[in-house]
C-alpha cells in the first residue's frame, strides 16, 4: 500500500503551476537585469581571458586565474572556484580576475559573497557598467531591493548620459509591486529603446492586466503587433504574477529568430486569455499555435502551463488510467517534445517545470533527472530536492530520497515542511523513530493543526505499537482533509490494529474514492469484505 507523504499531489500541481513565478527573475539571478547588452553574454562565467595581459600580474595569481578558466571551460565549476578566488585575493584591483571570481560565486550558489566582490568591483571601476548591472541583479535576487535602487541611482552617477538602466529600473519596480509606476517606466522607455519594444509591448500588457485594465492590456498587444508584426512578440503570461513575464521564454540558449507571424499572435492571445480565466478559450488559442510552429518551445510549454490548470485531475502523481488516459498522453508526449529542445544553456527553471510534469503523471522516473538539474539553481533547490524525495520513494530509491531531505535539513534546520518529510520517511521506513518524531513535533508545534504534520506523527506512533494516540492524531487529520487518499489509509490502517474491521473497510472505501492506491486497496478491501458483511468480525 503506498505511504507516500501527504498532500503530494498538491505539491506537484503547486509546484507546476507556480515554478517559472519563483524563477524567472530570481534564479536566473543576473540574467533579467543585464538583459540588455552589457558587452558580454548574460549567461557568461567571465570575461575572455584571450588578450589579457598576464605578464604584469603576480605570478601566483596569474597562474591560479589560468588553472581557474581552464576548468571553467571544462566545465568544472567547483574545480575552479579556488584558484579564482586565489587570483582574486591577490590581485583584487584587475577587472577581469574580479568578474569571473564574481560570476563563479553567483553560479555556484555564494550570493552574498558575489555581492561583496560586486561592491568592490564598481567601488574601484565604477566607469564598469556590466559591474553595475551585476550588482543590482545579486541585490534583487537577494530581494534586496533598496540595495539595488542604491546601485541603480550609482550606476545613473557614474553614468549620466547613459539610457541603458531604463529597462532594468522598471523591472525592478515591477519586482516591488510598483506596477504603476513600471508601466510609466516602461512608456518612457518605448521611444528610447525601439530594438526592445516587443518585450517592453509584453510587460506593458501584462502589467495593464494586474492593474485590472483588460481594454488597454488589449489594446497594447494589437499595437505591439502592429509595430512589429515579425518579431517574437513578448507576450504575459496566464498567471497574476509579474515576476511570470519572460518564464518560459527567450532563455533557451538559442539565437532568436523570426517567428511564423501566424504563430506568435495566436500563442500571445491564448496566453492573454488564460491569464483571464478563460483556460478553454487560451487552450484553443495556444494548440493554433502549436499546430503552425510546433518546433517553438513557448508554444508547448505554454499548452503545459494552461492544461496542468484546466485538468488539474491529470496532475495527481499517480498514472491514470480509463477515461484519463489519452489526455494523460498527449501531456506526457508534450513534455517529451518540450524536453528534447532543451540544451545545457536551457533555464534550469523550465527543467523543474518538467520535473513537475511528469512526476504530476505519475512518471516518477522521469521526473528525477529534471529535478536534479533544478536543483543547482539555489532558488529552486527547496523545492526541487523536496519533490526529488518524493520521486526517489515512488521509485524505491530510499536512500537517495533521505539524502535529498538531510540536505535540505541541513540548508534549512527550522523549516517545519522539511523537518516533517525527513520525520515522516524515517518513520514510514522504520529508521531512527526517536529522531523521527523529534522532528515531527517540533514541525507540529510551529503549526498544531497542520494535518499533514498530525498525519505524520499519528503514522509514527501507529509504527511505534501505539494504535490509541495513533487514532486521535489521525482523526484530527482527516477531519482536516477528509478527502486525502493516504491520511485515509492511515487511518484505515490503524482501525485494523485496533481491531475495527468494519470500520477500516468504509475508511479504505473512501481512500479508494478519494483516489488512493487502486491495486493495494483493492487487495485489502477484498480481504476485509467478510469482516465488514459480518460487524467487523473476522
Amino acid at each position: 500500500m503506498s505511504r507516500r507523504a501527504p498532500i503530494t499531489a498538491s505539491l506537484i500541481l503547486a509546484t507546476l503551476i507556480f515554478t517559472a513565478a519563483v524563477w524567472s527573475l530570481t534564479a536566473g539571478a543576473v540574467v533579467p537585469m543585464a538583459a540588455l547588452p552589457t558587452g558580454a553574454a548574460a549567461d557568461s562565467t567571465g570575461a575572455d581571458p584571450g588578450g589579457l595581459d598576464l605578464d604584469r600580474i603576480p605570478q601566483g595569481a596569474a597562474t591560479g586565474y589560468m588553472v581557474g578558466t581552464t576548468l571553467l571551460a571544462e566545465g568544472d565549476l567547483a574545480g575552479a572556484l579556488p584558484f579564482l578566488a586565489q587570483a582574486y585575493r591577490m590581485s583584487p584591483d584587475e577587472l577581469t580576475f574580479a568578474s569571473t571570481y564574481r560570476d563563479v560565486l553567483h553560479q555556484v550558489g555564494y550570493l552574498r559573497d558575489a555581492t561583496d566582490v560586486a561592491r568592490r568591483i564598481v567601488r574601484d571601476h565604477p566607469e564598469s557598467y556590466e559591474g553595475w548591472e551585476r550588482l543590482i541583479a545579486l541585490s534583487a535576487a537577494q530581494e534586496r531591493y533598496a540595495d539595488a535602487r542604491e546601485a541603480l541611482e550609482g550606476c545613473r552617477r557614474a553614468h549620466p548620459d547613459s539610457t541603458r538602466l531604463d529597462l532594468v529600473e522598471a523591472e525592478l519596480l515591477v519586482r516591488t509591486h510598483a506596477w504603476a509606476e513600471a508601466m510609466a517606466a516602461y512608456r518612457q522607455a518605448l521611444p528610447r529603446h525601439p530594438e526592445h519594444r516587443e518585450r517592453i509591448y509584453g510587460s506593458m500588457a501584462e502589467l495593464a492586466s494586474l492593474l485590472n485594465r483588460p481594454e488597454e492590456a488589449a489594446a497594447l498587444w494589437t499595437e505591439g503587433l502592429a509595430v512589429a508584426p515579425g518579431l517574437a512578440l513578448a507576450a504575459p503570461g496566464p498567471d497574476p504574477a509579474p515576476d511570470r513575464q519572460r518564464a518560459r521564454r527567450g532563455r533557451h540558449g538559442r539565437r532568436r529568430r523570426r517567428q511564423p507571424e501566424a504563430a506568435r499572435p495566436h500563442l500571445f492571445l491564448g496566453e492573454f486569455l488564460a491569464g483571464r480565466g478563460d483556460l478553454a478559450a487560451g487552450e484553443a488559442e495556444t494548440r493554433r499555435a502549436l499546430a503552425l510552429d510546433p518546433g517553438d518551445p513557448d508554444n508547448v510549454l505554454a499548452l503545459i502551463s494552461i492544461l496542468s490548470r484546466r485538468r488539474p485531475d491529470l496532475f495527481t502523481g499517480r498514472a491514470a488510467d480509463g477515461d484519463e488516459t489519452a489526455p494523460v498522453r498527449e501531456v506526457h508526449e508534450l513534455a517529451d517534445r518540450a524536453a528534447a529542445l532543451l540544451d545545457e544553456n536551457s533555464p534550469l527553471g523550465v527543467r523543474m517545470m518538467l520535473g513537475a510534469t511528469y512526476q504530476g503523471l505519475g512518471d516518477h522516473e522521469a521526473s528525477i533527472p529534471f529535478y536534479e538539474r533544478a536543483a543547482e539553481d539555489p532558488e529552486l533547490r527547496r523545492n526541487a530536492l523536496l519533490n526529488l524525495s518524493l520521486a526517489c520513494e515512488e521509485t524505491g530509491r530510499r536512500d537517495e530520497a533521505l539524502a535529498a531531505l538531510e540536505s535540505l535539513l541541513t540548508d534549512h534546520p527550522d523549516d517545519h515542511v522539511i523537518q516533517n518529510a525527513l520525520g515522516y520517511t524515517l518513520a514510514d521506513h522504520d529508521r531512527d523513530l526517536p529522531r523521527a518524531e523529534s522532528l515531527i513535533r517540533a514541525a507540529l508545534k510551529s503549526e498544531p493543526e497542520n494535518p499533514a504534520y498530525l498525519d505524520s506523527l499519528g503514522w509514527l506512533l501507529h509504527r511505534q505499537g501505539l494504535p490509541l494516540e495513533a487514532f486521535d492524531l489521525l482523526v484530527r487529520a482527516t477531519n482536516a482533509l477528509p478527502e486525502d487518499p493516504v491520511i485515509l489509509e492511515h487511518l484505515g490502517m490503524v482501525l485494523l490494529d485496533l481491531g475495527r474491521h468494519d470500520r477500516a473497510y468504509d475508511v479504505f472505501l473512501r481512500a479508494r474514492a478519494a483516489g488512493g492506491d487502486s491495486a493495494s486497496l483493492e487487495a485489502v478491501l477484498k480481504e476485509l469484505q467478510p469482516a465488514a458483511a459480518n460487524g467487523g468480525e473476522r
